[in-house]
């Protein structure tokens, strides 16, 4: 699967690094919260991580000024800030990356379910909590995975690409193509407790 639009839930330091990672990658992607605060504050990060890679190819003089300017533009143009999952339609990869508590994690999870096409795949940024258990809020557990950055996800290569008890091996392939689609070097790990 190609993914032609992303959604990030969670605006936090981690969803707008991973929005800036997408966007950079040249996919269009929502960045939502429960507040506008919020998504202002994950739309910041988005736009400080943008200005310091692009000011490093600068300083190299890789690029010019005008250059980076306009890589800019082009880069914050594709990340739409939301307080709603409205643009969640016709998203074909979801990241939650909200709290690290399961209630919050599963309460996101039905709602991304009823807010998301059906051929979606729903993944979390957790690095530590049941990827069932949250599959479990949803009709599609074959199709919920882990998707771990690691921090800062602007620069580290790698995601943990986290299988639950029900996810499918069609959602494994398809996350880890997600993963060579925004530059970045899928490990496959399975879930423990």
């Amino acid at each position: 699967m190609f993914v032609s639009k992303a959604a990030v839930a969670g605006a936090g330091t981690m969803g707008g690094e991973i929005a800036q990672v997408i966007a950079s990658a040249g996919i269009p992607v929502v960045l939502k919260d429960i507040e506008q605060e919020f998504v202002d504050t994950g739309l910041g990060k988005a736009t400080q991580v943008t200005q310091a890679q692009l000011g490093g190819l600068v300083k190299k003089e890789k690029i010019t000024q005008e250059q980076a300017e306009a890589q800019a533009g082009e880069i914050l143009g594709r990340i739409t800030g939301a307080t709603d999952y409205e643009g969640f339609g016709d998203a074909d990869f979801v990241i939650e990356a909200v709290p690290e508590k399961m209630e919050i994690k599963q309460a996101v999870f039905a709602e991304l379910d009823a807010a998301t096409p059906e051929h979606a795949i729903l993944a979390s940024n957790t690095s530590a909590l049941s990827i069932s258990e949250m599959a479990s809020a949803t009709g599609r557990p074959e199709k919920v995975v882990g998707f771990h950055f690691f921090y800062p996800a602007s620069m580290m290569r790698l995601i943990e690409v986290i299988a639950g008890e029900r996810t499918s091996e069609d959602a494994l392939q398809a996350t880890a193509n997600f993963a060579q689609q925004i530059g970045k070097t899928a490990v496959r790990c399975t879930e423990a407790p």
